[in-house]
């Protein structure tokens, strides 16, 4: 199978060579500008006095993730053929892996003795600018090429020798190579700064919303409106109202603590501006805490839709595919796993980060279940349930969660009912709750926007790489100069010294007394 072309132009008729290269440029296999391409061996691993081998964690675009190293028995190294010692300006390439095959680094010599495992490919450049050829095998085509061309099945994927040795470059002059090079890393650098001023935005923005939801949970967001308004009802009454109206809702209630109106431990907490309460969770809810259900993901597609775990990850919940699946059982409409809107989910458990967030659901009705590692509580009011979903995510609701959690060393942490009846919620005047949500709500619309907007622009700086890489090897990035070496010359002088560069060297065997070496 020629592997040189993506399938789609093989059918479009087109030959070897998928675009036309200015003059002085010509197409070659990799193989003929090499003089080495093999992957590494199985490492004989120790904990320290050995030499470093690079695996596949390590390599990334541009760098060499030093942390991810390895160490092989200096004995293991010492036997490896020369080849497979790496030197400065080896491409090292990964080629196994969902998710990591296809990636890859030029190897800038900064470790004296260093070497790879069996999942990683060493290609040596001969006559060639070695940050060219890695930049080509960064481009959009090569990569398809990769995930056209690799064998095996989806965890076990494979990329052939043969594939490496045959891919098709399009080979610039030397001169010309350099200067793509020089040209590629100061436009390159360019994008870094512009990615890394994006970055900090971002951080800035994120400050943003945790400052606000602080303000908001504390009484500082609405101190201006406090000094013009002054509401009759105080948040006491608030939770009394609360509770006459779930009393008159649901007699059939077994907390009866909270009816009795326990008292909530105020020591460790915040100072509350004048007309605030505080309250416990179970004091303010109709329902709940619950824990959803997670019957198996079904085979064929039928069965009741339910979300995942990660459809309430950023604290909003998701509907999309990959935040829901479809389960192995049906279950009966008029359950109570069914999600109505106004429902509030926490993440009963999820790494420390990310335990006891909150989101609300706002619909479709009777259609989502909730999974067991889901809690689910219902309020009787919907800005009610706005509300506590406020409180739960912002700083104050976040330490909460993550001091409460429960779980050893190594096991996912978790927050159960019993924990989650008992986070405390600020109450104010229920007409404070109404402005508090209005401005929360204004602050994050335009916290989002941002968001969204830098999100498109991250998008767009990795179609601007490409875009420049596509040029760079089109021939358009920087002008020919007619003086250059043509490419044909420098493959002809490549040959000349050359001999089967595709060719593994191997060290000579050492014979042994009494036996002729095999």
């Amino acid at each position: 199978m020629d592997m040189t072309v993506a399938p789609s132009e093989r059918e479009d008729g087109l030959d070897d060579e998928p675009w036309e290269l200015p003059a002085g440029w010509c197409w070659t296999p990799l193989r003929a500008v090499t003089s080495f391409i093999g992957r590494g061996r199985g490492p004989k691993y120790v904990e320290d006095g050995g030499v470093p081998v690079v695996n596949q964690k390590c390599i990334r675009w541009h760098s060499l993730e030093t942390r991810h190293l390895r160490l092989t028995a200096r004995d293991a190294f010492d036997r490896l053929t020369p080849e497979l010692q790496l030197q400065p300006g080896d491409l090292l390439w990964n080629s196994t892996g969902t998710g990591t095959i296809g990636r890859a680094v030029v190897y800038d010599g900064s470790i004296g003795e260093l070497t790879v495992d069996s999942h990683v490919t060493i290609v040596r450049p001969v006559a060639i600018e070695p940050r060219y050829l890695g930049y080509f095998v960064e481009t959009g085509r090569v990569q398809h090429l990769v995930d056209a061309g690799h064998v095996g099945s989806t965890n076990q994927r494979e990329l052939p020798r043969a594939f490496v040795e045959e891919l098709r470059i399009p080979l610039a002059p030397l001169p010309e190579q350099r200067r793509i090079v020089e040209r590629i890393d100061a436009l390159f650098a360019e994008i870094a700064e512009g990615k890394a001023a994006l970055e900090e935005a971002r951080k800035g923005l994120e400050t943003f919303r945790r400052s606000l939801l602080k303000a908001a949970v504390t009484g500082e967001l609405t101190r201006d409106w406090r000094e013009t308004n002054k509401p009759t009802e105080t948040g006491h009454d608030l939770i009394a109202r609360i509770r006459a109206e779930r009393a008159v809702n649901t007699p059939d209630r077994r907390d009866k603590r909270a009816w009795a109106g326990e008292s909530i431990d105020t020591s460790e907490l915040s100072h509350l501006p004048k007309g605030w309460a505080w309250a416990r969770l179970d004091e303010i809810v109709v329902s709940g805490p619950t824990n959803g259900y997670s019957p198996k993901t079904s085979s064929d597609g039928s069965g009741t839709l339910s979300l995942k775990l990660t459809a309430t990850t950023r604290g909003e919940i998701d509907l999309s595919d990959r935040a829901t699946k479809t389960l192995s059982e049906t279950i009966e409409q008029g359950s109570d796993l069914y999600l109505v809107p106004g429902d509030l989910l926490f993440q009963r458990g999820n790494t420390i980060e990310y335990v006891g967030i909150a989101a609300i659901y706002d619909g479709p009705e009777s259609t989502y279940v909730y999974p067991d590692l889901m809690i689910r509580v219902r309020t009787s009011h919907r800005w009610l349930a706005e509300w506590i979903w406020r409180v739960a995510n912002s700083p104050m609701g976040r330490k909460f969660m993550m001091d409460s959690a429960t779980g050893t060393a190594g096991t996912m942490p978790k927050i159960s009912g019993a924990i989650l009846r008992r986070l405390p919620i600020p109450i104010p005047p229920a007409s404070e709750i109404g402005e508090i949500l209005r401005r929360v709500s204004e602050g994050l619309a335009a916290c989002s926007d941002g968001v969204t907007l830098f999100e498109v622009q991250t998008t767009d700086a990795v179609r601007l790489r490409q875009a420049i890489l596509k040029s760079a090897f089109e021939g358009t990035l920087v002008p020919q100069d007619s003086h250059d070496e043509p490419a044909s010359a420098l493959l002809t002088n490549i040959s000349a010294r050359t001999v089967n560069p595709s060719k593994r060297h191997r060290a000579p065997a050492k014979k042994t007394r009494g036996r002729s070496s095999t």
